[in-house]
């Protein structure tokens, strides 16, 4: 079966591909009878009943892409002249309905940006003309097309559609009679064979429906009192009446999740009372308090908790209704009653942090549950909460919390994955809260719980590439909160992250060295800050600890290394104006050309790379002037051994600034650049008459100069000479290289009217 969908799918992937390239073709030639010929054969792949759902909606998205193309068609038709109501008129003669209904919506969308007839005549015009399609799963993707095509055209409060339009209760309208039937056809592909698979099904495209949700939500109309008065009830009124589990638990989850956190807390009562009395009886309501509660909880924590707590007592309103669940079905899994309790202790933590008595009756209740279990009782699930439990105080009790003795006897009963979830849940507390990490103690124990992220244990388990990436970001992100007012304090700290970090392999030394290094970084600035040095830390030391981390990455990781040694000769020039490290700093300019011309091979990368060299030798004064102008001789010659020719002149042109900035002014350099770069677009610009764009940008460059350089006038002439000769047919073609040349171009000659307006001298014979 699986085969034959396979087949299936792409044999109507691949008519729709031919019959998009004929349309795409007939656009090209003006000739939109054909195209419209052509979008509808391939629009007629959408009448299929063979695909399965997941495989008609990759369908469906193919075909959606290649009519958003005849939707900009329509629209320079429009511009070109053509009126829309004749257009719109014409797309429904196709001769199938599920094509003609397309472009119908295509065209649409598009006549309701002329103005010429109000958005909401059309809308609901095109809610009616959809009616037609009852298959369910054709009539829940062509609503859908509807909804992505015309959700910015509705008349919303502020839009340029609203009044004539329509208003906002138009908007709102329109979207729930949408919603209304899209759930409909949602509930009828339910059937009464294969309940599993259907439901699998379903689920494949709920998306679809929750995005008209999504758009109610997003509507600037939708303020709290229209939320209450005229969204809200009808959403319910939705749910309610669909009688359909799978229905009710997402559409319920969808508004949680849609709406504001404010609009929820003023109609906290409703949604409770229909969890509890109106929903059907396999909903699981458990998940819908934990969703609830979690976002009343982020909305609690990112408020004034004053206004939170005087509004409604969210914590009493919460427990009635758990305990009402809980005494109603005594038969409700262990584990359903622990997620539950886990999410109603973390609503509390944060929403009321500083009632203990609420924080002890949740954990006592949890414990007192854990205890009537046995022990096979406790799986996989169970022992996530256990993960959750031992995390969660470290929100309100900090770091102060791993001293304590049941803390660490709870985690030693965990697996090697669970304690990584502890280490990880740790790491998020410390960041998420910003706390400062200045105690020797308190370091020492954190290393010692966030171990499972640092070195690989005996009871390792490998996990997936993403999970390892992001778990070491978060360790990285701890270190830049290590902090003490005793610098040297701060180095002992950081010196004991660096020598754990030592311990793990290079994989987790990437993410974990960068750290370390900005830390150091950071160091020494404070020590140059101070207005006496702190003897015990020399700047020697920390230098070739930072160099020494680096080259243990350079190896693996060259594009790693060499951002890391640009921002190092940042952090010496900052604190080294009387050049004492010069013959250190030129050091590593030449590591960094070197790992540039042996280790980077992506042209693209390369041409990134030499920007930022540039533009950090630019910056630098902490070396001697005949160190540094080989290494700014060395970053051009990299320059014009790029690989593309107008790559080449650019990065040449770009290297002026090493020569010319705050702490260098070196005029010939700067006019040998220019020749260089002229040079090589001087070889270059006969073959492609696009390359004028590099003209201009150094006919720019000399303007920049203009003052500070003295230029022969016949090579500034000879420049714009070459670019009134080949502008004409470089912006011939009106594609976007085209357009680009022609922005940068008229932005260069506004640049020369308004300098000479202000008379300045040197632009009186400048004639462009």
């Amino acid at each position: 079966m699986e085969e034959d969908q396979e087949k299936y799918l792409e044999d109507a992937r691949k008519v729709v591909k031919e019959q998009a390239y004929f349309m795409r073709a007939s656009l090209e030639k003006a000739q939109l009878k054909d195209a419209l010929r052509y979008s509808s054969a391939m629009l007629s792949e959408l009448k299929t009943s063979l695909l399965s759902p997941r495989n008609y909606y990759i369908l469906f998205m193919q075909v959606f892409d290649e009519m958003r193309i005849l939707e900009n068609y329509f629209k320079e038709e429009y511009r070109r002249g053509r009126k829309m109501p004749d257009l719109y008129e014409s797309v429904q003669h196709a001769t199938y309905v599920i094509p003609r209904l397309y472009l119908l919506i295509t065209v649409g969308s598009v006549f309701i940006q002329t103005h010429e007839i109000g958005a909401k005549v059309i809308l609901l015009d095109l809610l009616e003309c959809i009616k037609a399609i009852q298959h369910p799963l054709r009539g829940l993707f062509i609503r859908y097309y509807f909804l992505k095509l015309c959700k910015d055209r509705l008349p919303d409060t502020g839009s340029e559609y609203e009044g004539a339009g329509g208003n906002i209760d138009d908007a709102i309208e329109i979207i729930i009679r949408n919603l209304s039937e899209m759930n409909k056809l949602w509930i009828r592909m339910q059937g009464s064979k294969e309940k599993s698979k259907r439901e699998r099904e379903r689920m494949d495209l709920k998306v679809t429906i929750g995005e008209n949700v999504t758009r109610l939500s997003n509507l600037e109309g939708v303020s709290l009192d229209t939320y209450k008065a005229k969204v809200l009830p009808k959403i319910i009124d939705i749910i309610t009446s669909s009688k359909d589990a799978i229905s009710q638990t997402y559409l319920m989850d969808c508004t949680i999740q849609a709406f504001p956190d404010e609009y929820h807390l003023q109609t906290l009562q409703e949604l409770l009372k229909v969890c509890t009395t109106q929903l059907e009886p396999t909903v699981d309501i458990k998940n819908i308090f934990i969703n609830l509660m979690g976002r009343l909880a982020d909305f609690a924590l990112n408020n004034d908790m004053g206004t939170f707590n005087s509004e409604v007592d969210i914590y009493s309103m919460f427990k009635q209704n758990i305990d009402k669940m809980l005494d109603s079905n005594s038969q409700i899994e262990f584990k359903n009653l622990l997620d539950l309790q886990v999410a109603f202790l973390n609503f509390t933590l944060r929403c009321y942090p500083s009632n203990s008595e609420y924080v002890n009756d949740i954990l006592k209740s949890c414990c007192r549950l854990c205890e009537r279990q046995n022990e096979t009782d406790f799986t996989e699930e169970c022992q996530k909460n256990i993960v959750k439990f031992l995390a969660m105080p470290l929100d309100t009790m900090s770091l102060s919390i791993l001293t304590m003795n049941e803390y660490p006897n709870l985690m030693k009963h965990l697996p090697f994955q669970k304690r990584r979830q502890v280490a990880i849940k740790i790491c998020q507390a410390v960041v998420n809260l910003n706390q400062v990490i200045e105690d020797l103690k308190i370091t020492e124990e954190l290393l010692k719980f966030i171990s499972p992220l640092l070195i690989t244990q005996n009871d390792y388990v490998e996990i997936p590439e993403n999970e390892f990436e992001e778990e070491q970001q978060l360790v990285a992100r701890t270190v830049h909160l290590v902090s003490n007012q005793d610098l040297s304090i701060q180095n002992t700290i950081l010196q004991k992250f660096i020598a754990k970090f030592k311990l793990g392999d290079v994989n987790r030394q990437k993410y974990t060295y960068p750290a370390a290094i900005f830390a150091l970084f950071k160091l020494v600035q404070q020590i140059a800050g101070q207005t006496e040095r702190q003897q015990e830390i020399s700047y020697k030391a920390l230098f070739d600890q930072i160099k020494e981390l680096i080259e243990v990455l350079q190896g693996n990781f060259p594009e790693l290394a060499l951002k890391l040694y640009l921002n190092f000769l940042l952090c010496i020039n900052t604190v080294d104006q009387t050049q004492e490290f010069d013959e250190f700093s030129y050091d590593i300019g030449t590591q960094i050309i070197t790992i540039f011309q042996d280790e980077i091979g992506d042209s693209n990368l390369k041409v990134t790379l030499l920007n930022q060299i540039m533009s950090t030798f630019a910056q630098l004064n902490c070396i001697n002037p005949e160190n540094f102008d080989t290494l700014a001789g060395n970053a051009t010659q990299q320059a014009a051994k790029l690989l593309k020719k107008n790559e080449q002149a650019i990065g040449v042109l770009n290297s002026t600034h090493m020569f010319y900035n705050r702490y260098q002014k070196n005029a010939q350099r700067v006019q040998e650049c220019f020749k260089k770069a002229l040079k090589i677009a001087n070889q270059s610009i006969g073959n492609n008459p696009k390359f004028v764009y590099v003209f201009i940008q150094i006919l720019n460059k000399y303007f920049y100069f203009f003052e500070q350089v003295e230029f022969k006038e016949a090579e500034i002439q000879e420049v714009i000479k070459i670019i009134n000769e080949k502008l004409p047919k470089a912006l011939s073609d009106n594609d976007e290289q085209s357009k680009k040349i022609k922005i940068l171009w008229t932005a260069t000659q506004e640049l020369v009217k308004e300098r000479k307006r202000r008379s300045i001298q040197a632009y009186q014979q400048i004639n462009i």
